[in-house]
């Protein structure tokens, strides 16, 4: 485990690259947000005429990425993250076991062993290239906007609504709001990459193993598109908005104010959950060397 763990996450260049294009889209995220709470606040404070403005959309809080994902760093952190998740160490059953070194691992522990330890190890890489980007944007966030606490008078300019998942958490304790949310997209991450590493395991080849997933993922966000437009046409719009209908697995890392968004979340990381588990189990029962 510790093994596995040092090549996951010490002179990985996969790692580092990965948890690099997160920081930089957090970085590109909080110098946005610098230049809104500028002109926002200008504005407010001559608008009220008065030193403070009580103005809760100006917090570090509102800032956050998850928060506004229709911000284009966001946007882009959104259809990037599943790669950024799997890069750094979802590759190494397949590219170890072509060298034969996963041959020499098993000859000294068993094959159970070896695959817990990389599904570990790639869960962890996965989950600080995804989670450490949205912990630094909400630090350089802090450090431009003051840590008010969010008001839910002002959801009109927030837009997390009552069917944002832990909406009531956002707006009574908004500082462990971020830091659960943080562990949720850092958890799906995890799944995420295990889930890549455990095809990998079955197809033997990584690239293409990727490809075709990222792809799926993609190929489901259009299926629910057209899906919530037939439902859209038949039933209304309020039934058509629901997050369960759009199989958007994309867009869980964001804070989604739709129907029903709160158990496409839990869904999402349920079926993760269990296709590696089933995957693992497959891998283990053939012949892997």
């Amino acid at each position: 485990m510790r093994t596995e763990l040092r090549k996951a996450l010490g002179a990985n260049p996969a790692f580092w690259a990965s948890l690099g294009t997160g920081l930089a889209l957090a970085a590109a995220s909080a110098a946005r947000s610098s230049v809104v709470f500028s002109n926002t606040l200008e504005q407010a404070l001559g608008y009220w005429d008065q030193s403070d403005a009580l103005y809760s959309a100006t917090s570090c809080f509102s800032f956050w990425m998850p928060v506004d994902p229709s911000e284009w760093a966001m946007g882009v952190f959104v259809i990037l993250w599943p790669l950024l998740a799997a890069l750094p160490y979802a590759w190494s059953w397949s590219v170890e076991k072509g060298c034969g070194m996963l041959a020499q691992q098993a000859t000294r522990a068993s094959r159970r062993r070896c695959l817990a330890a990389k599904m570990v190890a790639t869960f962890a890489s996965a989950a600080l290239a995804v989670g450490a980007p949205l912990l630094a944007n909400l630090m350089a966030c802090a450090c431009i906007a003051p840590a008010s606490p969010n008001w839910v008078s002002d959801v009109l300019y927030l837009g997390v609504t009552y069917d944002a998942p832990l909406s009531s958490l956002f707006y009574n304790a908004p500082l462990a709001f971020c830091l659960l949310w943080t562990a949720i997209v850092a958890l799906v991450a995890g799944l995420w990459a295990v889930l890549v590493l455990s095809l990998s395991t079955l197809t033997d080849t990584f690239a293409p193993t990727l490809v075709a997933s990222y792809l799926v993922l993609h190929v489901l966000s259009y299926a629910g598109s057209q899906l919530q437009a037939i439902v859209l046409a038949r039933f209304g719009e309020n039934v058509a908005r629901s997050a369960l209908l759009s199989l958007d697995l994309l867009s869980v890392v964001g804070v989604r104010s739709v129907p029903q968004a709160s158990a496409a979340l839990a869904l999402s990381v349920l079926l993760l959950a269990v296709a590696s588990a089933v995957l693992s189990a497959l891998a283990l029962r053939r012949d892997v060397l």
